[in-house]
């Protein structure tokens, strides 16, 4: 990848960092809510039939590890924020997060002072997430 972007191609990549964070926290909460992790035998498939029961515990080792895919996902992008400075953590959070109003900055921030900020969260961002990621994980993020 080259090393200078644009600033919406930066956009572009954290934009793709949160949708899929955002997701992968929304995933795991439906995950603990309907599966039950605990190992359990129902005497019933077991009797009827072994491909019947080995369907389902293939099934449940693949929600197994689409959980731990999930929950390592989220881990990363929480120790990058650990990573990130106050300044850049709130202008994230009020960007990415908690998009609730487009026009959030207005009250607060000059149009200069707004992109010089954005830049400058951008940069730290993408650069913490090249410590965790690898460059084809960040292009597969971009997808």
């Amino acid at each position: 990848m080259k090393e200078k972007f644009t600033l919406k191609e930066k956009d572009f990549i954290v934009r793709g960092i949160y949708k899929r964070y955002q997701r992968a926290q929304l995933d795991i909460l439906y995950l603990n809510q309907h599966y039950n992790y605990y190992p359990q035998v129902d005497v019933f498939k077991v009797k009827e039939s072994n491909a019947h029961y080995q369907k389902a515990d293939a099934q449940f080792v693949d929600q197994l590890q689409r959980k731990q895919q999930l929950e390592d996902f989220v881990g990363i992008v929480n120790q990058i924020h650990t990573h990130l400075s106050q300044e850049t953590y709130r202008f994230i959070e009020n960007e990415y997060l908690n998009f609730y109003d487009s026009s959030w900055w207005v009250p607060y921030f000059s149009r200069a002072t707004y992109y010089r900020l954005k830049h400058r969260a951008l940069d730290e961002i993408i650069e913490c997430a090249y410590t965790f990621f690898s460059e084809n994980d960040l292009i597969k993020l971009m997808l």
